[in-house]
């Protein structure tokens, strides 16, 4: 509880402090890669160091460099949405619940530079694709984990939904999954104050990209099986597939 409380005020320490040049940054001068560079990865590598997180990525090289990408992941901790900062070096932008466009502070995030859904509302789903889309053809990368919200039960997945799918057939450019094998572990998801925390390693593992060229709706059904498939074996098999 006491690891727990020490990342929360940091959190919100850490946002308090760098407000004003998240606010300038993507505000006033609209830079969203300038943002991702600097104030990002300062802030997500200052969580983990405070905390004593220690992020490592294998297989970055499969990262595609002649286009940009839809980026899935398993998603079972907040620290998702922190780790993916501290190694993945060009700018992408996260598909994230419309709750926190609402949130004081942090609602900045989302003015132009990441994206929200309304889960429960099928015309916000249909609008956050639009505006995905809009971010693939403006050249930066996606980030979206497929299960929609966090898996109580990690390291077991909750079902895919097929919007990064469909998100990536429209605009045929990959999809690159990646495997969070330690952040359930470190802080899980679902259990505010008595879920498992600590210290220690944070692994991403990088998979082989999937191409979507030639492909269209009917193919859908059959990239979220094979996407599902890939990362569940690698939950599984956990310490080989990072070797």
């Amino acid at each position: 509880m006491i690891w727990k409380l020490w990342f929360l005020l940091y959190m919100l320490l850490s946002t308090v402090v760098l407000y004003p040049i998240v606010f300038f940054t993507i505000v006033v001068l609209k830079n969203y890669r300038l943002t991702f560079k600097t104030v990002y990865k300062f802030w997500a590598w200052s969580i983990c160091v405070v905390i004593g997180v220690i992020p490592k990525i294998k297989h970055k090289n499969r990262l595609p460099s002649d286009s940009n990408y839809v980026i899935i992941s398993n998603h079972s901790s907040q620290l998702d949405i922190v780790v993916p900062y501290t190694r993945l070096n060009r700018y992408f932008a996260f598909l994230a619940k419309e709750e926190l466009k609402k949130a004081p502070l942090f609602k900045t995030n989302f003015r132009g530079m990441n994206v929200t859904v309304n889960r429960s509302d099928m015309t916000s789903g249909v609008d956050a694709l639009k505006e995905c889309s809009d971010k693939l053809k403006e050249g930066a990368d996606l980030l979206i984990f497929p299960e929609g919200t966090r898996s109580k039960k990690a390291p077991k997945m909750k079902p895919f939904k097929a919007g990064p799918f469909k998100l990536a057939v429209e605009n045929q450019v990959p999809i690159v999954p990646i495997v969070f094998l330690d952040n359930y572990k470190r802080l899980e998801g679902g259990k505010l104050w008595f879920g498992k925390c600590g210290p220690g390693l944070s692994r991403m593992i990088v998979l082989d990209p999937i191409s979507t060229k030639g492909l269209d709706n009917r193919d859908i059904s059959e990239l979220m099986k094979k996407s599902f498939d890939e990362i569940n074996s690698c939950l599984e098999e956990n310490i080989p597939c990072f070797k």
